[in-house]
């Protein structure tokens, strides 16, 4: 069973002291992308990354239609701001290595990424031997195994890897900006749980 993300994007139009509402803009239509979930709240962060507002839960001054939305069985309850948002570094190295082996297509332009993943069967067991971990995190960053026209190797990513494949995340975003732009940073949240 996978996990899904949900929640909303609140605003506080008048500034501190005044009352969160909701708005129109949610995370619901976000992909189920757990390098975007790890980067911004710690839930499946197999990409290492240093969570940027992980386990804050609900918060106190949750607006009630965003109270609302919340159902049975929900985890992970945490909140991030614009302010926050807006200071990440894109381009700093996660602290490690993915645990998830990334896969490659050897073609004549190159190779061409495929995917990655915590196991890759009977091709990379064939090359890394019947016993090798499969986690990324127990080699060091580089190592790979090559068999045919595939290989495969142990990387860390960067936060604008998120960003570069998650278009809806992007999208997001500036929406979130151009809220900013008018209320304030600090004055704009996504508040987000998890359902697995």
């Amino acid at each position: 069973m996978g996990t899904d993300i949900a929640g909303g994007v609140e605003v506080r139009p008048h500034g501190p002291g005044s009352p969160w509402l909701l708005t129109d803009v949610s995370p619901d239509d976000l992909p189920r992308h757990y390098d975007a979930f790890g980067l911004l709240f710690g839930v499946r962060n197999y990409a290492g990354f240093e969570p940027v507002a992980p386990g804050r839960n609900l918060p106190e001054d949750a607006g009630p239609d965003l109270r609302a939305l919340q159902y049975d069985g929900t985890h992970d309850h945490t909140w991030v701001t614009w302010t926050e948002l807006a200071r990440i570094d894109w381009n700093a190295l996660a602290p490690r290595v993915d645990d998830r082996i990334h896969e490659y297509e050897l073609t004549s332009e190159g190779p061409r990424f495929i995917g990655k993943a915590g196991h890759h069967g009977h091709a990379w067991r064939a090359v890394a031997g019947e016993h090798a971990d499969p986690r990324g995190s127990s080699y060091p960053e580089g190592t790979q195994w090559r068999a045919d026209d595939r290989m495969w190797r142990v990387e860390r990513l960067r936060p604008a890897d998120v960003l570069r494949v998650d278009p809806q995340l992007r999208a997001l975003f500036d929406i979130m900006r151009d809220l900013a732009e008018r209320h304030g940073g600090d004055n704009v949240r996504l508040v987000v749980w998890f359902d697995s």
